[in-house]
């Protein structure tokens, strides 16, 4: 599955430190990141103090327009779309593909690109993919995968992969949550609890890449780990290719990727509708999800199914809408499974409310899944205790000062995006269960169980007041089109 999510902070992925001392003189010592281990993450403090050192690097990040590379693809007989362009939006706040504007420095042309041309064909050389790839057997954690990136990126300038394994050599680390503090990743399980994406998603590299792969722990062995599995295509990486930032809003998504089916085949890119000039080129990152809406390219020829919580924690933002939210409940006794509540939500762009369009899924032949009042209650409990942890936590200034920024603001994002969701799939079971229409059963053992009448059983409502103003002293997060933020 494509797995990618790039920022371009000002940070630096590799450097050097000089160290002044005094002792009897002066001397200066060069310490190189080979000699030292760099925290993946860099405390708030630190930022500060490494920010002069940083800023050559950065700028060089911020200049980068991808032309080496596109040159090393259409040298090696790959071809890139001559009206596509890598770099900043018009307002410089994030990367990605734009269609070139007409006339100035960018040159590009009127018809921008249109509908089913080629945006990008990639060759399958200069795919990075494991020596053993099969189209059909792919795992996760793929290790011949992982190991063959790590090599790689030990080899650097010698990789024949060299531009394209140089470029994801510089990107920043610490923005998915799996690399995050050990601070960071507390406060997102007190988020989660027993909701996705689940504590084991915080733990990946030392479970995959240690634990599953036995591959050795060093700094260039965790940035080689992340970058292939927050950039992949079912163990594929794809140079220019995942470069591309994520939505599946149908006003928004225009391109469509294709992954051969045989070794030695390219990867191409193919425009579903007239991309005009300016405008930025979309892709889905898990245009397999359960809500897939465009019946012309619901093959599925790749594995990215995951939903909404699966793109957080693999990637590090929260979706724009649609999304897909899948959420198991356990019986609290024994722990085990006792039932999956899944929906498909999205937002009216006019009126900026939220709505549930589908219980269940897109790819089921059955009717809609409309939870039980079980569901009901434990969904209103968590809403309940997210809202508390809101209200306990957010506020905490020693809590804050403990974890880089970028942190305690994703994990707040999720955690809206969370009560969001949780909030409007209540409100839409209870509009069904007062309109009538309902044609499942109210509980899955007796109506004696149900209590969507009993107010005073509603955690969520005795606090809506309380909370109301949490909810909505910010914007949309959801709206997430700067994947590649600055």
């Amino acid at each position: 599955m494509m797995q990618q999510h790039r920022y371009y902070f000002l940070a630096l992925a590799t450097f050097s430190i000089a160290i002044t001392t005094t002792i009897l003189g002066f001397f200066t010592t060069t310490i190189s990141a080979e000699e030292i281990v760099v925290d993946a993450v860099v405390e708030k403090n630190d930022m500060a103090t490494n920010k002069s050192t940083q800023n050559d690097e950065a700028d060089k990040n911020i200049a980068y327009d991808g032309s080496d590379l596109i040159e090393w693809i259409t040298s090696n007989g790959g071809f890139i779309h001559p009206n596509a362009r890598i770099g900043l939006d018009p307002t410089g706040q994030y990367r990605g593909v734009f269609v070139k504007s007409v006339g100035g420095e960018e040159g590009g042309t009127e018809e921008g690109i249109e509908e089913d041309e080629l945006v990008a064909t990639i060759p399958w050389d200069l795919i990075v993919k494991p020596n053993n790839y099969d189209y059909h057997g792919y795992i996760s954690p793929n290790c011949d995968a992982l190991h063959e990136m790590y090599h790689q990126f030990q080899l650097g300038d010698k990789s024949k992969y060299a531009p394209y394994i140089n470029y994801l050599i510089n990107q920043p680390a610490g923005r998915i949550p799996s690399e995050w503090s050990k601070h960071g990743k507390e406060l997102l399980s007190k988020i989660m609890k027993d909701l996705p994406p689940y504590n084991d998603a915080l733990h990946r590299y030392e479970r995959d890449w240690i634990g599953q792969c036995h591959g050795e722990d060093t700094p260039l062995a965790r940035q080689s780990y992340f970058q292939l599995t927050s950039r992949d295509e079912d163990g594929l990486m794809v140079p220019f290719y995942d470069m591309h930032n994520h939505s599946n809003d149908p006003k928004r998504l225009n391109t469509v990727p294709h992954k051969p089916k045989k070794e030695g085949r390219p990867f191409t890119m193919r425009a579903i509708r007239d991309i005009a000039p300016g405008e930025q080129i979309i892709i889905s990152y898990n245009r397999c999800h359960p809500c897939w809406f465009d019946t012309k390219y619901d093959d599925c020829e790749t594995r990215s199914h995951g939903g909404t919580d699966f793109l957080f924690s693999q990637f590090g933002f929260v979706e724009d809408h649609p999304q897909f939210w899948y959420i198991p409940q356990y019986n609290e006794e024994d722990g085990s499974l006792f039932d999956e509540i899944r929906f498909c939500l999205d937002k009216d762009d006019e009126t900026g409310q939220f709505f549930v369009t589908r219980f269940g899924d897109n790819y089921s032949d059955e009717e809609e899944e409309i939870p039980f009042d079980e569901n009901v209650e434990f969904l209103k409990g968590e809403l309940d205790r997210l809202l508390q942890l809101e209200y306990d936590l957010k506020n905490d200034g020693e809590l804050i000062k403990s974890m880089p920024s970028y942190e305690w603001d994703m994990t707040w994002t999720y955690q809206k995006a969370l009560v969001k969701a949780l909030k409007t799939a209540i409100e839409t079971v209870e509009e069904i269960f007062s309109s009538g229409d309902r044609n499942m059963r109210r509980s899955s053992e007796d109506d004696d169980v149900s209590s969507s009448d009993d107010e005073s059983r509603d955690p969520a409502h005795d606090r809506e007041d309380d909370y109301d103003d949490l909810e909505d002293d910010s914007s949309d997060d959801g709206d997430v089109s700067r994947n590649d933020e600055l």
